[in-house]
Parts: structure tokens; C-alpha cells; sequence
């Protein structure tokens, strides 16, 4: 594929915002002690990004100073919120990269009010926005258009618009609400969103929808690329083994956000993502196993 990837003059493109809460992460894993850690979607698509060489701008809200630090080790600008309240998300992951979460804690939404006001400097000049929704009302329609402005594209994760703002065991709940993706330009879903949230409608659903684009990941199989009323697939290199996958899709959305403000089209654009997430998986694959390694080696 052509897909048009990060040149010597990168800084010159217009960088995409990366928008999100920042997330506690309370994890247990196989293998390593539990651990408290930043999440949400910046810091994983911030990784990605800064990784792939991508200009972007970090805008988040939630949690405190501390929490927020490893955003500021990606090189790339960082745009912080007031204080208020944090997402507490509690993850029991599996061998096979499955995981069980629930949420303690829920945070603020954003609001046009923050577009205009705290967001404003982070979004001047970008092209796209990347929305990383963790609740249904995370990003209201309102906010969306707000960021809208300027011909910015949105590019919206699913995952929140299938989750209802409630406390306890995370549930994927559907039908969509259409209301919810207008102005949207791109919107990502993982496989089991799109059963919950579309009923695997896929031909269709950016038709459907109105959304010049919908994205169906499917892990380490790759992806689905519904543009036009056609349905295209995305190859993927497999990763297996890996118990933390975490932020995986939040990795995909912003590099093809990236990739797509470059000059790529949505295939092309998808098809990046996909070997970019490779990439950062691999090297955890790698972490994992010599994690693992030293575990065993010392002494009990």
C-alpha cells in the first residue's frame, strides 16, 4: 500500500489533538505484582503517535500531577484541564489478552465550554481531533461540535458510546445512538461494540450512520474499513501471548488519525495503525517475557 508515513519535514503537517481522560489504572496481570498506573486514551495514543515520529498535541483532564507525568516523556505537547474528579478503572488481565474491568470512579465530561476555554490552545491548528471516549456521555454531541470548528475531522472511539455512566462491571449495551456520532468523521469499534452497539451491521453502517467512515478492529486479525457502503479488510501481523494489550485501540485510532491528516486514505490509513500497534506490542511482548524470566529466577 501507499500509505504516507512521517517525512524529515513532519513537523511542518498540522498535528492532530489527542483528546482524553486521563485514567487510574488499577491492574493485576500474570506473573508481575498489582499496580496502580496512568490510563486512558492519551497516554496509549500518545505513545503510538510520539513512536511513529506523528506531531500531535495531548489535551486531558483527570487525575493530579503526578498521575499525569509519563505524558510529558513523549516529547509532544501537553494541554491539562482543571482539577475535578478521575476515572478509577479496576482490570483483572488475562494469558490470552483478555481482561475483566470494572469501574470505581467516574470523571467529568467534556464540554464546549472546555473547547473554548481550556482546550483552546492545544486545538488551535490541528487538523483532526481524536476523541477518546471512556462513558457514554464523555463526549456529548455539543462537545463534538465544538471541536468541528475549523474543518477539524473527529475521529470518535466506541468504546464509550457502549458504556453507560455507572459504577461496577463494565457492560456493553447498545442500540447506537445515532444522535451521539453526528459530525463524526471516523468512528472505531472493536469487535464486540460493533455486535452490541451495530448488531454486526457492517456493510452498511457508515451509510447507516452518516459517518464517512466506520472501523471495526479485530485484534490480532486485523481490521475492517466500512467506507462507501463497502466493506474492505485491514491485514494484521498477530501478536499472541500477550496479556496486556491494553490501549491497543486507542493506539489505532490516533495513528490513523495520523496517518489519514498526512495524505493516506482510510484503507492506507488503517493499514499504518495496524503495523504501528504490531510494533508496540511486540516490544511489551518482549518486556513480558523478560519480566517473566526474572520472576522465575529468583529466589523464593
Amino acid at each position: 500500500m501507499s500509505a504516507t508515513r512521517p517525512a524529515n519535514g513532519w513537523f511542518s503537517r498540522r498535528p492532530v489533538a489527542l483528546v482524553g481522560q486521563s485514567v487510574l489504572d488499577r491492574v493485576t496481570a500474570p506473573g508481575v505484582p498489582a499496580e496502580e498506573r496512568l490510563g486512558g486514551s492519551p497516554v496509549f495514543a500518545a505513545e503510538a503517535v510520539a513512536a511513529g515520529g506523528w506531531p500531535a498535541v495531548i489535551v486531558t483532564r483527570g487525575g493530579d500531577a503526578l498521575l499525569r507525568r509519563p505524558l510529558h516523556g513523549f516529547g509532544l505537547p501537553v494541554v491539562e484541564g482543571p482539577d475535578g474528579r478521575t476515572i478509577v478503572s479496576v482490570m483483572d488481565l488475562h494469558v490470552d489478552g483478555t481482561r475483566c474491568e470494572s469501574t470505581a470512579s467516574l470523571g467529568e465530561p467534556f464540554t464546549p465550554a472546555d473547547v473554548d476555554g481550556w482546550m483552546a490552545a492545544g486545538l488551535a491548528g490541528c487538523a483532526a481531533v481524536v476523541c477518546g471516549a471512556q462513558w457514554r456521555d464523555d463526549f456529548p454531541p455539543a462537545t463534538i461540535a465544538a471541536l468541528r470548528r475549523r474543518d477539524r475531522t473527529i475521529y470518535l472511539d466506541a468504546q464509550g458510546l457502549a458504556r453507560r455512566p455507572r459504577l461496577g462491571p463494565l457492560v456493553l449495551e447498545g442500540p447506537l445512538d445515532r444522535e451521539l456520532v453526528r459530525g463524526v468523521t471516523v468512528l472505531k469499534l472493536a469487535e464486540d461494540e460493533a455486535e452490541a452497539l451495530l448488531c454486526d451491521v457492517r456493510c452498511s453502517a457508515d451509510v447507516a450512520l452518516a459517518v464517512p467512515a466506520v472501523v471495526i478492529t479485530l485484534g490480532e486479525r486485523g481490521a475492517i474499513v466500512v467506507h462507501d457502503g463497502e466493506a474492505l479488510r485491514v491485514a494484521a501481523e498477530p501478536v499472541l501471548g500477550l496479556a496486556d494489550t491494553v490501549g491497543a485501540g486507542d493506539a489505532f485510532l490516533a495513528v490513523m488519525a495520523a496517518a489519514h491528516a498526512a495524505g493516506s486514505d482510510f484503507v492506507d490509513a488503517a493499514q499504518v495503525a495496524c503495523d504501528e500497534v504490531a510494533a508496540i506490542l511486540r516490544r511489551r511482548l518482549e518486556v513480558q517475557q523478560s519480566e517473566l524470566v526474572g520472576a522465575t529466577a529468583r529466589p523464593g
